[in-house]
């Protein structure tokens, strides 16, 4: 999946070109935002606006990257009017942010997956096709041309790019091909052998043990869609919407109409779970992220329309807590033993937000 700028964000467009057209390349940004600027649980620390309906990675204790996207174009100055996108990324080394270079100019930046600080990897979609990208610790490269849609990295000699029925394996030194039965919609990697991946066709899941895949139907364990009736019209199945694949087990999250669910698998069977009252609507797909003691954090919301974020977290025993964000977070990603890293926007302030304890 390819991120697309959200409709509000084209009012963004403007600003984030003038700042691109300021800001000379390889310059240390302003980005360390004052204290007062955000809110009582989340601070602003890149104040960067491309990013703002981007996703933000981290990828190590003190290592981590935002990408988003400019409007360039008749876009950038009239609201209404949509595209080409210029692929924007910036680097946080602890420290500070700061702009780097993607080595394509145009189009939509879509999975980013990570092994280590110095081994991240994007999608990068446009006319021409999808370019995989791989930062190596010291430039971003196009490593290959593929039309994949997910990425799954595990190692240095262990990627995967899936897409409609296909899969490209890196070992290191070379690409491979193989056929596979399913179109993939999003993919979790515990380790070589132990890959899961979402079929974006059906309510299945399928499990890559180093060997073959495998699919696992999931419709014994999906909520079911309630009755029509003169009052409602009939709601469409289920929909499963992200994946998260740690060593606590297996998270996909999912809607039926306007509700939201979570499917976990912690031994040998699967549960369903509401999330509606606990979270509130779920509606950036983004997948579950591990707080490192056995919970995860959702990105939830306190209205119907999920426009309203609300950070939620879902404890080892099953007990949730919901804490409105006070403004629409649109990404969230964990630093490793330290804070919440998430991209949106809070009153007046957009970019990269790190939570407040």
């Amino acid at each position: 999946m390819f991120l697309k700028p959200a409709t509000t964000g084209r009012w963004l467009g403007w600003a984030a070109a003038v700042a691109a057209v300021a800001a000379a390349p390889g310059l240390w940004l302003w980005l360390t935002a004052p204290r007062d600027v955000g809110n009582d649980r989340w601070k602003l620390v890149a104040a960067q606006p491309s990013v703002t309906y981007g996703q933000v990675i981290a990828t190590g204790e003190h290592d981590a990257w935002a990408v988003g996207w400019d409007i360039l174009g008749i876009g950038a100055w009239l609201p209404v009017v949509d595209g080409p996108h210029r692929p924007t990324v910036f680097h946080w080394d602890g420290d500070r942010w700061t702009k780097s270079d993607f080595p394509v100019k145009r189009g939509n930046i879509g999975s980013v997956a990570a092994s280590a600080s110095s081994n991240v990897w994007a999608l990068a979609g446009d006319e021409s096709g999808t370019s995989v990208l791989r930062w190596d610790g010291h430039t971003w490269a196009i490593a290959q041309k593929l039309p994949g849609t997910c990425l799954a990295v595990t190692a240095d000699n262990d990627v995967w790019v899936l897409g409609d029925y296909k899969a490209w394996h890196y070992n290191g030194a070379t690409w491979s091909e193989q056929s596979v039965s399913f179109s993939a919609f999003r993919v979790s990697a515990r380790s070589a052998s132990d890959i899961w991946a979402l079929d974006g066709e059906s309510p299945w899941v399928h499990h890559f043990d180093g060997k073959v895949w495998t699919r696992v139907d999931l419709t014994a364990a999906l909520p079911k869609a309630p009755p029509p009736s003169d009052d409602f019209p009939p709601e469409p199945g289920p929909r499963l919407t992200a994946i998260t694949a740690d060593p606590a087990g297996i998270w996909i999250t999912g809607e039926i109409g306007a509700s939201s669910f979570l499917l976990s698998q912690t031994g040998s069977g699967w549960r369903s779970e509401d999330t509606s009252a606990k979270a509130g609507r779920m509606v950036r797909d983004l997948p579950p992220v591990p707080d490192g003691r056995g919970g995860h954090w959702f990105l939830g919301s306190t209205d119907i329309n999920g426009d309203d974020s609300a950070l939620a977290h879902r404890a080892p025993s099953g007990h949730w807590t919901r804490v409105p964000s006070g403004g629409e977070l649109t990404s969230l990603s964990a630093v490793p033993g330290g804070p919440l890293l998430a991209t949106g926007v809070i009153g007046k302030a957009s970019g990269v937000f790190r939570n407040l304890p």
